[in-house]
């Protein structure tokens, strides 16, 4: 594992920097429109979001290690992670095709056909087309493979009918990537395949899910006779799982969880800096200052470990069991910096933002109901425990296929 990074990388960072300087007009007027995006101006955050995620790619900041013949800048990972690390610093606005930039963007590249990658790539550099992830179901959840969302070949079109549920980005999104359930007859891993489809698509509908912090950021979709062309299966017929397998890995094996930890953790000091507490002010108290500096002390270790991640991917090996134990370790550090965030609130942790009262605009309620969720997505931790304990640890499989 190399924790350095060399000359040419660092004269890379300090030319970002000073890019970022250059812009820190922009940043600041696109951060304070997405911030106030409510009902009357989200369309125009969402706008402001494609098109701060052009401007990044116009300077060759976005789908750095990607090929350049699809738009990409054919660089080193460890660029890519720069750019992470320093966008994250200066609390740029998130990127808006996330999904499209970090997870199917890398399956296309190693999976699709040369149609594919140069019909979707570029325009998922540019924020031309959003995507959105169709795998959960409402009784596929923590074991995938049991999908049932229907899929039968009829001429050149797939048929889908079925439900996928906790779907980010769904009401906004242009395409989705999903799997489906293409040979009922197989075993659950061996019947698979993995589609991209138009959100346009007749049969197709869309209903927002509201969480328990008020929010909606989850949607359910319907799909209910749906038409997909054979060129839009990616990969194998019935070959998906394999295809899931790698999207999965590309969804766990980067930095950006880490980023988000210390960007709320730093908001967590700076949390702690204006309440009072007793005489003095909350960071005073020796208790509390003692969580901080041990919250600090494992965020930097998953840091480490994300490097480590880092390091078996430049060398050209998967991410494998120590993704998932940057997955496991990430959400429930998450959980513990919004909890110690109530403890800090005290008695106004639970008032909402309609109140008076509200501390922060009710920041910490709503990110500690976010956080509990962070347990379930992308995989659940069972599941990374199981994964941990099975090829790390080399114990026998809990549950036989």
């Amino acid at each position: 594992m190399d924790l350095h990074f060399s000359p040419e990388d660092e004269e890379f960072r300090a030319r970002l920097h000073a890019w970022l300087e250059e812009h820190a007009g922009r940043l600041e007027d696109a951060a304070g429109v997405m911030k106030g995006a409510g009902a009357a101006n989200i369309m125009d955050a969402i706008q402001m979001a494609r098109d701060w995620q052009r401007t990044l790619w116009e300077a060759g900041y976005v789908g750095l290690s990607w090929p350049e013949k699809y738009g990409g800048q054919d660089a080193s990972l460890t660029e890519q992670v720069i750019v992470t690390e320093e966008l994250a610093a200066v609390s740029t606005p998130p990127l808006i095709n996330t999904i499209g930039l970090t997870i199917l963007g890398p399956t296309l590249i190693r999976h699709g056909t040369e149609q594919q990658r140069e019909r979707f790539l570029p325009k998922i550099l540019t924020a031309e087309e959003l995507w959105c992830q169709g795998f959960s179901e409402p009784e596929a959840g923590s074991d995938l493979a049991a999908l049932t969302t229907r899929a039968e070949i009829d001429g050149d079109d797939f048929v889908v009918n079925g439900q996928k549920v906790w779907t980010s980005l769904a009401p906004i999104a242009d395409w989705c990537f999903l799997l489906v359930r293409s040979d009922p007859d197989a075993p659950k891993r061996e019947g698979i395949s993995y589609l991209l489809c138009d959100m346009k698509t007749p049969g197709l509908t869309v209903t927002p899910l509201r969480n328990a912090a008020g929010g909606i950021h989850f949607s359910e979709m319907f799909f209910r006779d749906v038409r997909i062309p054979r060129a839009n299966l990616v990969g194998d017929l019935h070959g998906g799982w394999q295809i899931a397998r790698t999207t999965l890995e590309h969804e766990r094996s980067g930095l950006s969880s880490v980023l988000a930890l210390e960007q709320n953790l730093a908001r967590l000091r700076r949390t702690a800096s204006n309440i009072a507490l007793g005489d003095g002010r909350a960071i005073d108290d020796q208790a509390i200052s003692r969580e901080l500096a041990q919250l600090w002390i494992e965020v930097e270790g998953l840091r480490h470990l994300g490097y480590r991640t880092l390091s078996d991917q430049i060398a050209g090996r998967p991410p494998g069991a120590t993704a998932s134990v940057g997955k496991l370790f990430a959400a429930q550090l998450r959980q513990r910096i919004t909890h110690l965030a109530l403890k800090i609130e005290g008695p106004l942790a639970p008032v909402t933002k309609k109140s008076p009262h509200v501390v922060e605009r009710g920041r910490w309620n709503a990110a500690y109901f976010d956080a509990l969720g962070h347990s379930i997505g992308g995989g659940t931790s069972e599941i990374q425990r199981n994964t941990i304990a099975e090829r790390v640890l080399g114990l026998p499989r809990s549950v036989q296929d």
